[in-house]
């Protein structure tokens, strides 16, 4: 029967293995969920240790490192699934929850001084308040061209500011 002084003096012997195997998988781990994923792990591998098939250092480095992978594995999958809805949300327009532009006068005139392709940045970006990479995929074009629209639709502005 495992008891928990046996289980303490287990965790105080053993405690560099999470921290080796954390930092041998280049986890940063800010909240201590790995550390505590580590944990776990040592917990079943002392209680489903066979002493017939190995040592228990060695079962306890298999688990804890495997532990610690499915959870990296686990945390991607859970990453890909919110931008993936992320990206939907955006590219069906209901990204947007605050109000509509308030001065239709002020971004009229604005609009009427820029190219196409130079509003197309300032109402993405600067109204909407969408990322360099989402208006790339929005408007079809590499992140390069949307930062080329930006450059000179700044650049106009400027000149703008200094004639209004």
């Amino acid at each position: 029967m495992v008891t928990d002084d046996m289980f303490e003096r287990l965790v105080a012997e053993s405690e560099d293995l999470i921290h080796y195997h954390i930092h041998k998988l280049n986890i940063r781990d800010r909240n201590g969920d790995f550390y505590a994923e580590g944990l776990f792990a040592l917990w079943n591998a002392y209680r489903t240790y066979d002493p017939e098939a190995g040592t228990l250092k060695s079962y306890m480095h298999w688990k804890v490192r495997n532990a610690l992978i499915d959870r990296i594995r686990k945390d991607s999958r859970i990453y890909e699934q919110e931008e993936g809805i992320a990206e939907r949300i955006v590219q069906e327009g209901r990204d947007h929850w605050e109000d509509e532009i308030t001065d239709e006068h002020l971004w009229n005139q604005v609009k009427a001084n820029l190219t196409p392709n130079q509003w197309k940045w300032v109402y993405h970006y600067i109204i909407m308040d969408r990322s360099i990479s989402q208006i790339a995929r929005l408007e079809k074009v590499t992140q390069d061209a949307v930062k080329n629209w930006g450059r000179h639709a700044r650049k106009k502005l400027k000149e703008l500011g200094t004639t209004m």
